[in-house]
């Protein structure tokens, strides 16, 4: 089941007194979210949401849209609805917001909302409606017709203007297909609309056809963030099926376009053998170049569209084997395509790599020095080592710009984060994502890539996966599997299995979030656990790293204490407001924070104390009483004191019971001691006595 709700970063906690909360890193306001008498959402004042007209026309993959009325504004708006597991942009919301072009549809607002229909909340989108007809209305359809000659002004250059603006506020698209073009305008000056980009992770709702090669070959959530070069590709792919008025996904499989993209090149793939305009041909030359350092980048094409003239640029031709080499009937000639059948069938190439065809096939064909030293140590380090992982190293090998390909995965470095969170957030098994990080697969990737296709140094990255597999080894809470996902991506909601009905985007989302979950019956046991902790350590490590002594302590006293301290500190910073009912399921775990203290009247003050704070919601005044220095601090001293007068009168007490323990001669002591002062003091006025009559008598 896939987490689909809560308050976010900047976002709504939809609960029963209607908070929001406040205004998040991601830069967009948060956003009220009430039921009319009617059923319908109202989005703050104005934007109204109509849950029982759906669009599903106007949904991407595994989101839900509807009708939508702005009173602030005519026309027409629709609202998407975002899941978790797709990795939403709430990071670039603002900036997307403040796009200037009008070539992308517009964004009027955003932020969590509580989505009565499914008793859960979403992050909503609230768009603008897109006018015309989408470019690809179905998969196995055929694309609109557009006139070539028509292609540039109504096609490429809208697409470059929203590019250039992307490129100034650092954002990719990473969402250009046909199926997200709109087509409108007057006829004879129609121009393409590009559609939204938030509701998904960069290029992860993307067919394999208008990826580049090496983002087809990786599976959608591990595809990383790419480059403008990469929406270029896509932009380039679009151009080619309506200049050939054709659909290259009908009735093929996306390893059937792979494999040909592979075998053909992207640009021959594309242009499929026919002439096109030259002005196109030079542009898609330049944007489907199979090389990424010699594909075009946005400057070139924006020369290209102003028509200046852009030095060609030579296509990407891989090495080929003088002689195939056979697997599974198929006769593969260059690497890249070995690789990847290697990868699609690993039972049957883990038994041709155990035979010495395929090293004299590598030798004899590829006199590669960089090749054989990627290779080599395979064989000696890898000896004893499962099938899949000596698969997936010799793949690795073979292609180094390919993504890493383990146990049915296909990843990239940078796309791990987003892999891991799919998984996570439909509750599926992370056990490959975690060897993965243990064996070093990504460093192993990044070492080979940057040393065949050089560029900027790898270390950083490699050093960030060293940090993620040592986390990996600690068990204790705020490390394991769960810091490595939100280390490596920003983006991310917190994944716990208690937060399945909430989208948690910040710390301050996460406490108004416990405050709705604190309204239920079915409580979990403990607050914190390990997703919560390792997200507040990352999203905001002041808030939770100096109390983590307290907070994973097995003394259950000292750990509500901790997690007492960490949800105060949160309460203050992004300033929340009342929790009342989380404060309420806090007091009534904190019986043994309360029975730290020695004194049993300050336990019974501390109790009746604690009962006054209930449905407050003042977080920091329940520290207060169980987390006071002074107080602490007095209770130990007299403690001590108290400790030092019992363990007198127990020697007190040890010495009587000693005497009693001699009943003959008990008392005898003490009786000589009375009789020798009594006798003393008797002879003491005995000579006294003498003395004054002595010398009364001398001196009568």
């Amino acid at each position: 089941m896939e987490s689909d709700r809560g308050p976010a970063e900047a976002g709504v906690n939809a609960a029963p007194e209607q908070r929001a909360t406040p205004k998040g890193d991601s830069g967009f306001e948060s956003i009220l979210a009430t039921t009319s008498d009617a059923g319908h959402i109202m989005v703050g004042p104005d934007i109204e949401i109509f849950p029982a007209r759906p669009r599903p026309d106007l949904a991407s993959i595994e989101t839900q849209a509807f009708d939508a009325k702005d009173r602030r504004i005519g026309g027409e708006q629709f609202a998407l609805l975002c899941r978790n597991s797709r990795v939403p942009a709430a990071t670039s919301i603002g900036s997307y917001k403040n796009l200037r072009t009008h070539n992308v549809i517009r964004l009027l607002q955003a932020g969590i909302i509580d989505w009565k229909p499914d008793g859960r909340q979403r992050l909503a989108l609230v768009f603008e409606k897109p006018q015309g007809r989408r470019l690809l209305a179905e998969q196995n359809g055929k694309p609109l017709h557009i006139a070539e000659d028509r292609l540039i002004e109504t096609l490429i250059k809208p697409v470059l203007e929203v590019l250039q603006e992307f490129r100034e506020v650092d954002m990719v698209h990473g969402a250009i297909s046909l199926d997200n073009m709109f087509l409108h305008g007057a006829e004879g000056n129609e121009k393409v609309m590009l559609g939204e980009c938030l509701s998904s992770a960069p290029f992860f709702r993307q067919s394999a056809l208008f990826c580049t090669i090496e983002k087809g070959m990786a599976q959608p959530s591990g595809r990383g963030a790419g480059t403008l070069k990469d929406d270029l590709y896509s932009l380039g792919i679009c151009v080619a099926m309506l200049a050939r008025g054709i659909n290259f996904m009908a009735d093929k499989k996306p390893g059937q376009i792979l494999v040909e993209k592979m075998e053909q090149g992207s640009f021959a793939f594309a242009s499929g053998g026919e002439r096109l305009a030259p002005a196109l041909s030079e542009f898609l030359r330049g944007v489907l170049n199979d090389d990424e350092k010699q594909r075009w980048e946005i400057d070139e094409a924006l020369r290209w569209s102003e028509g200046r003239r852009v030095a060609t640029k030579q296509q990407y031709v891989p090495m080929k084997a003088s002689r195939p080499f056979v697997f599974r009937d198929e006769k593969y000639w260059d690497l890249r395509s070995l690789s990847y059948a290697f990868s699609q069938h690993v039972s049957e190439a883990a038994a041709a790599l155990e035979k010495d065809h395929f090293l004299l096939w590598i030798k004899r064909n590829f006199e590669d020095k960089l090749l054989a030293k990627r290779l080599d140590p395979i064989w000696s380090d890898n000896k004893n080592e499962a099938k899949e992982r000596v698969v997936s190293a010799v793949c690795a090998a073979l292609d180094t710009r390919a993504p890493v390909r383990y146990r049915g995965l296909a990843i990239f470095p940078t796309g791990f984060a987003g892999a891991l969170a799919e998984v996570m957030a439909r509750q599926e098994d992370v056990q490959a994502h975690a060897e993965m990080i243990a064996t070093q697969m990504f460093s192993s990737w990044l070492n080979h890539y940057f040393e065949v296709e050089g560029g900027e140094d790898s270390s950083g990255l490699v050093t960030l996966f060293e940090k993620c597999r040592s986390f990996l080894v600690q068990k204790m809470p705020v490390y394991g599997i769960e810091r490595v996902l939100y280390m490596l991506n920003k983006e991310v909601s917190c994944m716990s299995p208690v937060l399945l009905k909430h989208v948690v985007l910040s710390p301050g989302s996460l406490l108004l979030a416990l405050e709705d979950i604190a309204r239920g019956a079915n409580k979990p046991e403990n607050i914190l656990d390990r997703h919560m902790m390792a997200f507040i350590s990352v999203r905001e490590p002041k808030m939770i790293d100096p109390y983590l002594g307290h907070v994973i302590s097995r003394d259950r006293g000292y750990q509500m204490v901790g997690i007492t301290r960490v949800l105060a500190a949160i309460q203050r910073r992004f300033n929340t407001g009342a929790v009342p009912a989380l404060g309420n399921w806090l007091i009534s775990l904190i019986g043994p924070a309360v029975d730290r203290f020695n004194d049993r009247d300050l336990r019974a003050e501390l109790g009746r104390r604690t009962g006054k704070l209930e449905n407050s919601g003042n977080l920091s005044a329940i520290l207060e009483l169980i987390d006071n220095g002074n107080l602490v601090q007095e209770d130990l001293q007299k403690y001590v004191l108290a400790r030092r007068e019992f363990a007198g009168l127990l020697r007190e007490r040890a010495l009587i019971e000693g005497q009693l323990q001699r009943r003959k001669t008990f008392g005898r002591g003490a009786g000589r001691q009375v009789a020798m002062v009594i006798s003393a003091s008797i002879s003491l006025l005995c000579i006294l006595g003498y003395l004054i009559m002595h010398f009364s008598g001398s001196a009568a």
